[in-house]
């Protein structure tokens, strides 16, 4: 067993999560065309994509606001900006995250 751990940026984790939804739509298009899968069932492709989706875990892709100091991308209820370690402003009433 490999024990490397894939290791991704905010960035790279959107353009991963957006890759394996595009993957998953053309592997949707190929099983509904295809003729020798008699009403689009699932195929070992399928299986195997499922399996590999399901191992990655990755989630919803997090929410974000932006730095009031540095403007860039911080996530949503963080106390610090990962940019420019400003305090960010905590989450009051209906912004406040479900736990």
């Amino acid at each position: 067993m490999n024990t490397h751990m894939l290791r991704f940026s905010g960035p790279e984790l959107t353009r991963l999560r957006n890759l394996i939804a595009e993957v998953g739509k053309e592997i949707h298009l190929v099983r509904a065309g295809d003729t020798a899968q008699p009403g689009g069932t699932k195929t070992a492709l399928d299986t195997t994509w499922s399996r590999l989706v399901d191992m990655l875990d990755l989630g919803p892709e997090p929410e974000m606001c932006d730095c009031p100091t540095c403007k860039r991308p911080s996530l949503l209820g963080a106390t610090r900006c990962g940019s420019c370690w400003s305090s960010l402003p905590a989450l009051k009433g209906k912004e406040k995250l479900v736990a």
